[in-house]
């Protein structure tokens, strides 16, 4: 099988290593709750998505899981890319614990650690994941993924 250039460049923008500053970030301006490990595998699906990236651009304070989903196609096909990127964000996960930026209590919930390292991660991406945890806070997990129409994970 042969890859293209176009493969490599999107396998190197599709690493842990580049990624895990983005689930980092999400967590760093999220206000804790139970279980929230869950939110993981949310973050990634939605914010590379493009056809979110105005929404959380224009995003403030006021904005909500339920002003997210007043246009259906924000989420649009949102399952198909959770499980795309499972195994990507179990590795960013392991990567943030190794490297003591975030702690998982026993009651899976995830309590940010340190800077973020933004380094290897894309601006762009790290910015929207601090607006996806504003639009997420004051909701519970359970009631985003119902909201999200995702019955597991």
């Amino acid at each position: 099988m042969s890859n293209n250039a176009a493969d490599h460049i999107y396998t190197l923008r599709r690493t842990p290593f580049a990624l895990a500053p983005v689930i980092h970030s999400f967590y760093d301006h999220w206000d804790g709750t139970e279980k929230d490990v869950l939110l993981s595998y949310l973050i990634l699906p939605l914010v590379t998505y493009k056809p979110l990236h105005t929404f959380l651009q224009n995003s403030s304070k006021k904005s909500s899981i339920r002003t997210l989903l007043q246009e259906p196609s924000r989420v649009l096909g949102l399952e198909l890319r959770i499980e795309e990127f499972k195994s990507i964000t179990n590795a960013a996960l392991l990567i943030l614990t190794s490297e003591r930026k975030i702690q998982i209590s026993e009651d899976m919930s995830i309590a940010a650690q340190g800077k973020v390292r933004i380094e290897n991660a894309d601006d762009k991406l790290v910015k929207y994941a601090q607006k996806l945890a504003v639009v997420f806070n004051g909701e519970s997990v359970v009631s985003i993924y119902r909201s999200l129409g995702l019955k597991s994970l």
